[in-house]
């Protein structure tokens, strides 16, 4: 249900005067029905999960729950989970649920740090650059920001390729700082986010507010070599046998395809032993 409404607000947005007419339009999205039943599966034994979480730490309330799965090639929706029970909330979640992205944000730090050297025609930022992971005090607006990594765990000096991959904190502030805060809001503003975040240290941690949809939709950007891709509900639109034109927008260019391959490939560190070394199948 979540889906269809989705659907049908890019089916008013989009095609506006199918919503009018008094012809029959038959809809084919971009759904794959496999991977919504294991994308369900999936969120209902995390739902059990963390309800036992909470109710350890004697938390009140459920957590609620939001999944967009998507073809980062073609920004194509596969999945799609707006929360726990439409029966109960039809609030859409991917949507118009707005959180504070945190690690995630990451990569886009790491993104801005080689989108700014390469404009400054800079090659000394790379994946091997060394940056110093040690807990540190970070001065904005004459007052001072000091950042933890998890665990309280430090690594010293280390490279961008081992910060990302293990979600260290402090080293990715230190990244935002070698491409400046100015430029890390800069490169997010790039990407039509509704909210635009204050260019200070905390950006780095993704202290700002995003809905998992333009999350998801920011993360085309690596598959699609610096271009970001719409994302998409709609396949196909059919009238009478015929097939009706798609109205679908180009990808918008974002980053070089140089940088946008640099994170990629930490990224790939981040799978292979990293903080995500746990999700290889």
């Amino acid at each position: 249900a979540y889906f269809v409404d989705l659907v049908g607000q890019q089916l008013a947005d989009q095609y506006p005067d199918l919503l009018t007419g008094t012809r029959s339009v038959d809809i084919l999205t971009t759904l794959d029905a496999g991977l919504q039943r294991i994308a369900q599966e999936v969120v209902q034994d995390g739902a059990v999960a963390i309800d036992a979480q909470l109710a350890r730490k004697k938390v009140e309330g459920r957590a609620q729950i939001a999944l967009v799965a998507l073809d980062p090639r073609t920004g194509d929706i596969l999945a799609y989970i707006g929360g726990r029970s439409y029966g109960q909330s039809q609030f859409n979640r991917p949507l118009h649920a707005r959180r504070q992205p945190g690690s995630v944000f990451k990569p886009f730090v790491y993104l801005a740090a080689f989108e700014s050297a390469a404009a400054d025609g800079r090659t000394d930022v790379t994946p091997a650059t060394l940056v110093n992971d040690e807990q540190s005090t970070f001065a904005f607006d004459e007052e001072g920001w000091t950042p933890r990594n998890y665990e309280d765990e430090y690594d010293g000096i280390i490279t961008l390729r081992r910060a990302l991959a293990q979600s260290r904190n402090v080293a990715t502030v230190r990244a935002a700082e070698l491409a400046g805060f100015e430029r890390v809001a800069g490169l997010w503003k790039r990407f039509g986010s509704s909210m635009a975040p204050k260019p200070y240290p905390s950006i780095a941690l993704g202290v700002f507010e995003a809905t998992p949809m333009e999350i998801a939709a920011a993360y085309t950007v690596f598959a699609g070599g610096g271009e970001m891709h719409p994302l998409r509900a709609i396949a196909r639109l059919e009238s009478g046998g015929e097939e009706l034109p798609l109205r679908t927008a180009a990808p918008a260019r974002i980053a070089r395809a140089d940088t946008a391959f640099l994170v990629t490939s930490m990224l790939r560190s981040v799978i292979n032993e990293g903080t995500a070394a746990s999700a290889r199948g």
